[in-house]
């Protein structure tokens, strides 16, 4: 795992001999207040991948100047477990973690991720002895549409992303045609607002394959069929031709959307994207060489850590006490606003976007104090940041 000026500070990693969990925290800084990150569970983690995501939402909380630093927290397991067998795992992995869960002036909070729901951060801080700190992701009061907030807040600023990208080449939003790769909470939330925004969603991929209709997905039906059949939505959508996953990349559309596991686009692939513009809601999507091999094509790569913000702007909002329609509202007015920024600083400079955003980020954290922000310090600087009254 990767050590160097920035962090990672504390590596924790945990076991359980009666359920056999394994899992590692991962504080890669403390910088700019206390840290906060997701909790990822998959079969095939690694601890590098951790180390990677918990750098990555350093870089979120500072492109957006939110008082925390980057942090992940991983277990190595199946999220297809058996319920009662995860509830356990869950709650040991908290239980091992009770020391950090405990402690927000060191700690945010660990949120959903990838195999990981809201209710199951809940079983993770019931086995910490802790309340969790952040109700959108299960509480009642974040239900919007519907749906639990997670299927909106990052959604959202995807499209506010999209929208600013496509502002920088002069392209509408209103009939501008996306591919999006996954239709989880992100790629589910995503959708609903470019469909919202007159954008015509033409392809979607999930585990269970792809879809395509060049005519238009019917995104209000798909997100009735998802709720019935989860991601054999696809399979019964009735429209459209089915694809593999990976043809997703060639398609011939304004923006594609990297949603699921890391290196999604690369440099063995990126020679086949057609898309314009490349706006990653997954975390890691595009490699550095891709970012390079793209630009030099004339293809615009928002940085994902840009895209994807959403829910870390939702975080303080709902920490603040805050609601969701303000957290919607926070969350499309400072995506837009940075991706517009990053954006034109890159075009004038000639980097590609994500080297200009994290030479932004790098700037200002070796312009902070470098001795750790209280709890109630970040509380006051997040008031300020997001303008919250």
């Amino acid at each position: 795992m990767r050590q160097d000026e920035v962090g990672a500070e504390a590596v924790v990693r945990v076991y359980d001999p009666e359920t056999g969990m394994r899992g590692v925290l991962v504080i890669d800084s403390t910088i700019n207040g206390p840290a906060g990150g997701g909790t990822r569970m998959v079969a095939d983690l690694t601890e590098d991948e951790v180390g990677e995501l918990a750098r990555a939402m350093t870089y979120k909380w500072m492109i957006f100047d939110l008082p925390s630093g980057g942090a992940k927290a991983g277990i190595f397991g199946d999220p297809a477990m058996p319920a009662e067998h995860k509830r356990a795992v869950l709650r040991a992995f908290g239980r091992s973690l009770r020391p950090y869960l405990s402690n927000k002036d060191f700690l945010l909070g660990v949120g959903p991720d990838m195999g990981i729901a809201g209710a199951d951060v809940d079983e993770i801080y019931a086995g910490a002895g802790a309340p969790n700190p952040v109700a959108w992701e299960s509480s009642p009061r974040w239900i919007i549409d519907g749906d639990q907030a997670g299927y909106h807040l990052t959604g959202r600023g995807v499209a506010a992303a999209a929208r600013a990208a496509l502002d920088s080449i002069d392209r509408p939003i209103a009939g501008a045609t996306f591919a999006l790769e996954g239709f989880g909470q992100v790629g589910a939330g995503a959708a609903r607002y470019l469909d919202r925004d007159g954008a015509r969603v033409v392809a979607v991929t999930t585990i269970a394959g792809g879809l395509h209709d060049p005519q238009g997905i019917d995104i209000p039906r798909l997100l009735e069929l998802r709720r019935q059949h989860g991601d054999g939505c696809l399979r019964v959508y009735g429209r459209g031709e089915a694809i593999a996953p990976d043809q997703l990349w060639s398609l011939p559309v304004d923006v594609i959307v990297p949603g699921a596991r890391p290196r999604a686009i690369d440099a063995y692939n990126a020679g086949g994207v057609r898309a314009r513009i490349v706006c990653p809601a997954g975390n890691l999507s595009v490699t550095d060489d891709a970012e390079d091999h793209l630009q030099r094509r004339g293809v615009v790569c928002v940085p994902d850590f840009v895209v994807n913000g959403g829910a870390i702007i939702a975080t303080w909002i709902d920490i603040l006490g805050g609601t969701p329609a303000q957290a919607l509202a926070a969350i499309a007015r400072m995506v837009a606003e940075v991706t517009s920024s990053i954006l034109a600083e890159a075009r004038a400079s000639g980097r590609t976007p994500g080297a200009t955003a994290r030479a932004r980020v790098r700037d200002r954290i070796f312009a902070t104090r470098r001795h750790p922000i209280s709890y109630a310090d970040a509380q006051a600087r997040a008031k300020q940041v997001l303008h919250f009254h």
